[in-house]
């Protein structure tokens, strides 16, 4: 881990540095039930509730959050003290958030995370924005898996999810692994405390053309994304944005697209907004390691067979096959909302500084809206995501390519479900 002292980002207000997570585990912490969170704003909202008070907090669930923290007012000092509480769902969408589904002990901090001048943090956008006195970050799943089911607005607190990345695979899952990234050195109260890598950096190809006829620079622009469920709609800089310009000429000039405006838990973030057609999350693989685009390229043609004369080949010397990694495919009929934000935002600089050089530079990140035709599995005991896709028409989960069996499996798993590139 490189130790090193970070901004807190995406969750708390710029210039704080009061934020820290635990390398503590703890036991199965749900039950068997959905979990139906609100998302009326875009983010996961639940209930929680600390067991030694009878008041509720209404809980931002955030994946890109490294700690759990309570907000107990813009004038209280940051503390960071052992807790248990309960995390509660609806029982169906629109309804209210009182039905226990988990209950959590570990240390959380007492933070206001938004600006001082603002007593009350708000999530959401500026037209519908929803106040929040409490963040549920990863630290409460560091022995749990937790299953994102956005389709139906539901979610699961698991124990794990049994089975290898091979056994994943032949049941069709798209297996992402080593998704977690970061970790360092924060400030809490004036102390050092150490946190780790709890980011879920994503190797992602915007706009995704795998046709072999073309060449490689016009089959997608690659780009990191870290993924978080505290906002629906994605972010991505300036200079990303330019790159799918060059590639799509006819999209609308930076400066010709609206300006919006989205809240983050650490207060508001200014942009353009726009949409993008489709993204594919893909995995790493450290055999073959590739751009993302030529990943997502290698596992199309592959699954065919090998490279054949005059085709342009993604594998090394003179091999014919090769592997690639699992890819998850999405292209809703609506497109992914996006906002453009300054190729120096400040939530963008604080992970590009917390992920190197471990990861490249981080291009934005990727929000709920992105995710709808998809259920994702995160998997912190095994060190993986799982993706399988709910909306077959929108969204494709393109299993590892490891060997010809597996292209056999590939081939038996698309008989179901070709996704949005056929």
């Amino acid at each position: 881990m490189v130790k090193r002292l970070v901004a807190v980002i995406a969750l708390f207000a710029p210039g704080c540095d009061v934020i820290t997570s635990s390398f503590e585990t703890n036991g199965f912490s749900g039950d068997p039930y959905p979990i139906v969170p609100e998302v009326d704003s875009g983010a996961l909202v639940v209930g929680m509730r600390e067991t030694d008070t009878t008041s509720m907090r209404n809980a931002i669930l955030d994946v890109l959050a490294p700690i759990t923290l309570v907000d107990r007012g813009a004038d209280r000092q940051p503390e960071f003290n052992d807790t248990t509480y309960l995390m509660y769902g609806a029982l169906a969408p629109g309804e209210a958030l009182t039905t226990p589904r988990a209950q959590f002990s570990h240390k959380v901090a007492t933070l206001h995370p938004c600006s001082r001048e603002q007593a009350n943090c708000q999530i959401g956008t500026p037209t519908a924005s929803r106040p929040f006195d409490a963040v549920i970050g990863m630290d409460a799943f560091a022995s749990d898996a937790l299953r994102l089911r956005l389709a139906t607005q539901e979610m699961f607190v698991l124990p794990d999810i049994a089975g290898d990345n091979t056994h994943r695979s032949e049941a069709c899952d798209a297996v992402l692994p080593q998704p977690f990234r970061g970790g360092g050195t924060l400030i809490l109260g004036g102390s050092e405390v150490a946190f780790p890598n709890r980011r879920i950096a994503i190797d992602t190809c915007l706009a995704p053309n795998p046709d072999p006829a073309i060449p490689q620079r016009d089959r997608g622009i690659d780009a990191l994304l870290v993924l978080s469920t505290a906002l629906s709609s994605s972010l991505i800089n300036e200079a990303t944005y330019d790159r799918y310009r060059e590639l799509h000429p006819s999209e609308p000039a930076l400066d010709a697209l609206p300006e919006g405006e989205v809240l983050l838990p650490s207060g508001p973030i200014s942009g353009r907004t726009t949409t993008l057609p489709s993204i594919a999350l893909v995995g790493n693989l450290s055999s073959n390691p590739r751009a993302p685009c030529r990943q997502v390229y290698a596992n199309h043609l592959l699954e065919s067979g090998s490279c054949t004369n005059g085709v342009d080949c993604p594998c090394n010397g003179d091999s014919l096959f090769c592997s690639a990694p699992a890819i998850i495919e999405l292209a809703p009929v609506a497109r992914i909302p996006v906002l453009i934000v300054s190729n120096s935002d400040a939530t963008l600089q604080a992970l590009r500084t917390e992920l190197r050089p471990d990861r490249p530079e981080v291009d934005g990140i990727l929000g709920t809206a992105a995710l709808t035709a998809l259920e994702l599995d995160i998997d912190y005991p095994h060190d993986r995501l799982l993706g399988r896709c709910v909306d077959t028409q929108t969204c494709g989960a393109r299993i590892t390519l490891s060997d010809h069996d597996a292209r056999r499996t590939l081939i038996a798993c698309l008989s179901n479900s070709r996704g949005p590139f056929p």
